[in-house]
């Protein structure tokens, strides 16, 4: 028994010495008509945990096209993003050898790719991961899209030369218009191929979203492999000026029109291309439909798409609620309109025009007060944490016997806007009402945007924020917005449902001072540029973003070292001045259904003394259905009825769910009492400290001597 159970401990340890990202990132883009200051906005949530965090300025150069060419370099995720000679340095300082921390790990520089031909000039932009926005205003927000086309990149022996992040740069560098932008990523990845991030063989997530904005207009942009893996297929839609469009890992451009090029664009061969796959034929009569020609359906996983995708739509518009269903397809071929049975439009139009506020609200969302809300199921615990582990299929799960395909295939809870991996969130504003060294603004908040504030970053300014870069994961540094922001967020994550609501209020008091002091700036600053002072027009945003940095830095330890005392342990104080500690705290108790679910009264499901039934919990996942009428079959009450947990007596609710009509009902529990009901107590107890003693020793020898290089947290000094 004890050698058993220290297998299992030692499993236990191996599957958190497992990496486990899934990346997945959510996108939006706003029309210039839908937005209150008449600005047009892309965002992204970066939702990579692996990524590096930092922000920094590429600056503006001046080349001899005839003499200079353009090194192209495979993609990396993880500090740091890049490291380039002097000779290939096209980043800017921050990305040349030695601006790395070396004493972390040696790392060498990367050789490029390959060259393209340079331009006479680049225009200047501000970079994360991927580029945010250039000083033209040009700007970009990212999701990974789900596709069967895949190639190799060159360097592992494919003919693929150019991933997402290296076609963006480019267009960064020499555009001015999204239209400029979608044809140059467009005209280099047909000529040269395109890979994902993940281009080693036939990966799903292969497929790339883009939302990209200029002054006047936004577009969606998608781009796959082709079928011979040496080029690529394109396809991009305009958002009307009054609508509002999401991106949450799947296309979402289906019916083309390229005749109407107001609105549309593709590449010559995305027509032949399907023909070619037999994907498609002109003689059916079945209309060209990009999504669904080129799209992979994702099953399970897709309703973590399609619902981040309604609660942005019902977010904007609260009037589409009746008539908009998050229960579809991962195709989306209904769940809208009356019957709900129209398929979900590409863009939807506000009820009202949005203010910058509305957008980051939107992307700072948990699902709160939806069927889906994450504070309020079983794996929220009993204070509703919204940190959620979901599938992936990196780390195997040895302890409940899945391989990473059958971990990956499995439903898992539902992911929201706003997650904990977010390695950091954007909204890129363009406004034609400024000019384009003021207008073009990014707003930044590292870590997951529902514990961050956005802080400004001008595009044309030549240098970002101190406190935006020079950072790396793997060291704690106080002076960083990255860093105060995930402290606050793991502490108060332990009490979300509690806390939140205390997050909000300082994020809009803080926030609602960057707004004014920003009018005033940016008020001097067109003046300045008026007269012709154009150095210190630029100065004087420099010095308002460095400043508001700052200042959100410290006013968030500020934050935290006034949540200690509030929350701690399982109370809140809410009184610093009785006279009696214990008058003034509120306990921070159970709620009844998880106490119930937990077995507080017996196995798992009891009701509480007194009560006739047990409460209903939430439940944590739903199984994507391929029709209204499954989704009935499925959930006869709809998705807003709690269901039970089974006990050994049946809950007396007529409300309750079968097993036929809700599958995401767990099966019932074995009971394993005996007739004094301590004996299997007392057996588990004596397994879990036998199997204590023997992991303790194999761990040892283990971290010893099968480390291959990693370190036990215990030898790291801090």
């Amino acid at each position: 028994i004890g050698l058993f159970c220290s297998i299992l401990l030692l499993a236990h340890a191996e599957k958190r010495a497992k990496y486990q990202d899934d990346g997945m990132c959510t996108a939006l883009g706003v029309g210039r008509l839908a937005m209150k200051d008449l600005s047009t906005v892309t965002t992204h949530n970066a939702d990579c945990q692996e990524c590096d965090v930092r922000v920094t300025h590429v600056p503006a150069r001046d080349w001899e096209a005839g003499l200079n060419k353009r090194p192209v370099f495979r993609e990396r995720l993880a500090y740091p993003r890049l490291l380039e000679t002097e000779e290939n340095n096209i980043h800017g300082p921050e990305y040349l050898v030695g601006s790395e921390d070396s004493t972390i790990y040696p790392w060498e520089p990367l050789d490029p790719v390959f060259f393209v031909d340079q331009v006479n000039h680049t225009y200047a932009y501000t970079m994360g991961h991927y580029p945010l926005q250039n000083e033209k205003q040009l700007t970009m927000g990212e999701s990974t899209c789900f596709t069967t086309f895949w190639s190799i990149p060159i360097y592992l022996g494919g003919q693929a030369k150019f991933n997402l992040r290296s076609l963006m740069e480019i267009a960064m560098e020499r555009c001015a218009t999204a239209r400029c932008a979608i044809v140059t990523m467009g005209r280099y990845a047909v000529e040269y191929g395109f890979y994902a991030i993940d281009g080693d063989g036939p990966k799903a997530e292969s497929g790339e979203g883009l939302v990209i904005g200029d002054t006047e207009e936004v577009w969606v942009f998608h781009i796959v492999a082709d079928d011979t893996h040496a080029s690529a297929v394109w396809v991009a839609q305009r958002v009307p000026d009054d609508h509002v469009t999401v991106i949450a890992n799947q296309f979402i451009i289906n019916e083309i029109n390229l005749t109407d090029t107001d609105n549309f664009m593709a590449s010559d061969n995305i027509f032949d291309v399907a023909v070619r796959s037999k994907l498609w034929d002109p003689a059916s009569g079945i209309p060209f439909n990009f999504l669904h020609i080129y799209g992979l359906s994702q099953g399970v996983e897709a309703h973590g798409m399609n619902v981040r995708r309604w609660r942005a739509f019902t977010l904007a518009a609260p009037s589409l609620l009746p008539v908009y269903s998050p229960l579809t397809d991962y195709y989306a071929t209904f769940g809208f309109g009356e019957d709900l049975n129209q398929p979900v439009p590409f863009s939807v139009k506000p009820d009202k025009a949005l203010s910058l506020q509305d957008v980051m609200r939107i992307m700072r969302d948990n699902f709160e007060g939806t069927p889906f809300d994450l504070t309020q199921t079983p794996d929220a615990g009993p204070f509703g944490d919204v940190i959620r582990s979901g599938g992936s299929s990196i780390a195997h799960d040895p302890v409940n016997g899945l391989t990473p395909t059958q971990k990956k295939t499995m439903a898992f809870p539902v992911r929201a806007i706003s997650i904990w991996r977010t390695t950091y969130s954007t909204i890129a504003q363009a406004r034609s009402e400024l000019p384009n060294d003021i207008g073009g603004v990014t707003w930044v908040a590292q870590y997951a945007p529902h514990h961050s504030t956005y802080v400004p970053v001008y595009a044309a300014v030549n240098e970002v924020p101190e406190t935006l870069t020079n950072i790396t994961q793997y060291k704690l540094d106080r002076s960083k917005n990255y860093w105060v922001h995930l402290v606050v967020g793991n502490y108060l994550s332990r009490w979300f449902a509690w806390t939140i609501d205390d997050v909000k209020q300082f994020q809009q008091e803080i926030e609602a001072d960057i707004f004014s002091k920003q009018d005033k700036i940016e008020s001097k600053a067109v003046k300045a540029l008026g007269k012709g002072n154009r150095k210190d027009a630029l100065s004087m945003l420099n010095e308002y973003q460095s400043e508001i940095a700052s200042d959100v830095v410290e006013r968030w330890w500020s934050f935290f070292y006034a949540m200690i005392p509030k929350y701690r342990d399982i109370l809140r104080v809410d009184d610093f001045h009785a006279e009696n500690f214990v008058n003034a705290v509120t306990w921070i108790s159970y709620p009844r259904w998880w106490m119930e679910m937990v077995g507080f009264w017996g196995p798992p499901g009891t009701p509480a003394t007194g009560k006739a039934a047990a409460d209903g919990v939430r439940p944590m996942v739903f199984n994507t259905q391929a029709s209204v009428e499954e989704y009935k079959k499925v959930y006869p009450a709809g998705v807003d009825t709690k269901y039970y947990i089974h006990s050994t007596t049946t809950p007396d609710d007529s409300n309750a769910p079968s097993d036929d009509s809700n599958p995401v009902t767990p099966p019932p529990p074995t009971p394993t009492t005996s007739s004094d009901g301590y004996s299997s107590w007392a057996i588990g107890i004596s397994c879990f400290l036998l199997g204590i003693g023997f992991s303790y020793l194999v761990d040892f020898i283990r971290s010893n001597y099968f480390s291959k290089g990693y370190s036990r947290i215990s030898d790291v000094s801090i």
